[in-house]
């Protein structure tokens, strides 16, 4: 299959018009009229994630975070970017990342987090206006538990080894609201909906400090394990819009998507 009509196929599901402006999703590496017979999957686009596409005789390496996201002044193997594009090129692995319209997206981040762990009346924190569904995530437990146990929850649903909670473990949540990956600024959102209860990542002090004034807990996940949830569902899309056998690679593991696609 032609990697544009793959592009094509997975735009249908995360069209690019979702993005955050200041984003920079899509085609990052690769030539468009080349023959993809495989597909990776993982959260970043690096040497060695490019290395496994590679061996696994994958032509095109899908992630959720861009890896040109900065203005870049040269490709050398001076730095991680140059490296990562250097590596693809030379392995033949075309880049395609779908990031902030991957978050909008019905299907996506926000919904996936929300959906284990097991959310009812799952509405977007941020409701879009270009026509996504929208950022971030709001929604209500079956019933109410205290916030030290909601973050055992946490460990369990999403697989987290790494999670810091910031209020009263004995207060009582029942509505939830999430953000996958950097988004404590949207706590104020969070608030205006009911919750009891914010999740995030890249948890800083200041935005900690004033939801908790407002009586706002925070449970700070790390980055990576919080956006990884959804890399399942990134990978069931790609296979079931492609029909290619499709492998998730990440974090030294590696799930096959085989039984979703290859025709």
């Amino acid at each position: 299959m032609k990697l544009s009509d793959i592009i094509e196929a997975i735009e249908k599901r995360a069209p690019k018009e979702w993005a955050e402006p200041w984003d920079n999703p899509g085609l990052q590496a690769g030539e468009r009229g080349a023959e993809v017979r495989r597909i990776a999957v993982a959260l970043d686009a690096s040497p060695r994630a490019v290395a496994r596409a590679a061996e696994l005789g994958c032509g095109l390496l899908l992630t959720h975070h861009p890896i040109i996201f900065r203005p870049v002044k040269s490709v050398t193997d001076d730095c991680h970017v140059g490296k990562t594009l250097l590596a693809a090129v030379k392995n033949g692995v075309a880049l395609y990342a779908a990031h902030t319209n991957w978050d909008s997206s019905p299907e996506g981040v926000n919904f996936v987090l929300a959906s284990q762990l097991g959310l009812k009346n799952i509405k977007p924190l941020i409701p879009s206006q270009s026509g996504a569904w929208g950022l971030g995530a709001a929604g209500d437990l079956p019933r109410g538990v205290h916030f030290g146990a909601l973050g055992e929850l946490l460990r369990e649903r999403w697989n987290l080894t790494e999670l810091s909670l910031y209020g009263d473990l004995n207060g009582c949540v029942r509505r939830v609201a999430l953000g996958g990956g950097a988004c404590m600024d949207f706590w104020p959102e969070a608030l205006a909906l009911g919750a009891q209860c914010f999740i995030t990542s890249d948890v800083t002090y200041h935005p900690r400090e004033e939801a908790a004034e407002s009586g706002l807990y925070v449970a700070a996940c790390d980055h990576g394990e919080m956006e990884r949830v959804s890399l399942p569902a990134l990978a069931a899309i790609a296979a079931g819009q492609t029909g290619l056998p499709v492998t998730i690679i990440d974090g030294g593991a590696e799930a096959s998507e085989a039984g979703l696609g290859g025709k």
